[in-house]
Order: C-alpha cells, then structure tokens, then sequence
C-alpha cells in the first residue's frame, strides 16, 4: 500500500547558545498544500528510507540544525541533521547528498 503524505513539518537554523531547537522557526505544509516538486523530490531522493540522525552536534561553534518530519498516513518518518554544510565538504556521501538536496528544494519553498 502505497501512503499519501499528510503533513510536513521543517525546522532549520543556528542553535546558538542557549537556543533549543524548539526555539526555532517550524514551516508546516499540510496535504493539499504539499507542492508537487516537493512531492516529486521525496521520491527521487527517496527520503522516506532515510530517517534518522546525521552529522555531529559537536562540530561548528553554533551548530547548524536541520529537523524534517513527514507524516504519512500511517507512520512518520523523521530527519535530524546537525551540521550539513560542514559535513557536505568533509565527508563523501550520497545520502548526506540526497538529503541536502531536499532540503534545499523545502528551503526554496520557504524564500518563496
């Protein structure tokens, strides 16, 4: 059974200190709303196989913080990154690549 995606929540920021990741701006998209680029990327990035944490909250005086969840119609599938931009010029990997390049496509809907 393939799962409609219900809503998409994106947080994105510097923790700097004293700041809590709550602390920061959340943009929600919700069903309709749900462009369909933003729809298309999850597929072709297959972000719904990539839930979990990444990179070091350690490295980056603040920390850089990125936090996805997708509500499906029956399960979640949560992203927390720390330090992306770092990690992208250090490390070779293409699920690091791939989940820039989504984030990247929800910043964009962001801006605009």
């Amino acid at each position: 059974m393939i799962q409609d995606i219900k809503r998409i929540e994106y947080r994105c920021g510097l923790l700097e200190k004293g700041k809590q990741a709550t602390d920061l701006p959340m943009k929600v998209w919700r069903g309709s709303q749900i462009d369909a680029e933003i729809i298309r990327s999850i597929h072709n990035e297959d972000i719904l196989n990539l839930g979990g944490v990444y990179g070091d909250k350690d490295i980056g005086d603040p920390p850089e913080y990125d936090h996805l969840r997708i509500a499906l119609t029956d399960d979640e599938v949560e992203i927390e990154f720390f330090n992306r931009g770092i990690l992208l010029l250090t490390a070779d990997s293409e699920t690091y690549r791939r989940i820039h390049r989504f984030l990247c496509v929800l910043d964009n809907h962001i801006a605009n």
